[in-house]
């Protein structure tokens, strides 16, 4: 009798803002194509309460239930395009503890995170999150930033060959491609190809 394949994890981190929803919509997508997908997703609950909200603001409980309605309302609008099973995590701590703890408990294979351009200030206090979740975490880790290619600079245009260029691949047969000039002022790659016979290979 063959063992049952064992279940992949993905355990998506979500904050609830734009991060937070590009790392559930790539965990998704990723359960989605994966076999045996388990889709796990926490968000968790600052505990840097201020002396006047401590007083005067709302109490731990009252904030875990907001919380635990804004995570099922960002779940179920995934479930518009995409339905699949998913089960959430609630954590109270300082959030890159609570994440490599989480992705502990549930023996995660995957860890999404989500991350966006910010000031140097916030990108400090915030990307040290990830930073210390991508240096301690015992499993794979994506980070998911949002498909933004506006301010991207663009490839350069390929030129047409030289006249040169041109008969150089029609007298070789398209053997050679570039004219003298040309072959000379670009950069051969070095290409490795399988071969049936073992060598040992010593890169320096």
């Amino acid at each position: 009798m063959e063992n049952a394949q064992a279940e992949y994890v993905i355990l998506a981190a979500v904050a609830f803002d734009e991060t937070g929803d590009s790392a559930l919509r790539e965990a998704v997508r990723i359960a989605q194509v994966q076999p045996h997908a388990d889709l796990h997703v926490v968000y968790v609950l600052p505990d840097t309460l201020g002396e006047a909200a401590a007083v005067d603001g709302p109490t731990l409980y009252e904030r875990l239930h907001k919380a635990r309605e804004e995570l099922q309302r960002r779940i179920e609008l995934t479930w518009l395009s995409r339905p699949l099973k998913v089960t959430a995590h609630i954590r109270a701590g300082a959030a890159a503890g609570a994440l490599l703890q989480t992705a502990s408990d549930v023996n995660a294979d995957l860890l999404v995170v989500g991350t966006h351009k910010r000031s140097a200030v916030e990108k400090w206090l915030l990307g040290s999150v990830n930073e210390r979740v991508l240096r301690e975490a015992h499993c794979p880790v994506l980070v998911a930033a949002p498909k933004d290619y506006v301010r991207a600079s663009e490839s350069a245009l390929i030129e047409p060959p030289c006249p040169d260029c041109v008969q150089a691949r029609r007298d070789s047969a398209n053997q050679n491609y570039w004219c003298e000039r040309h072959s000379r002022s670009r950069l051969r790659p070095h290409v490795y190809e399988p071969s049936d016979v073992r060598t040992n290979v010593v890169v320096s």
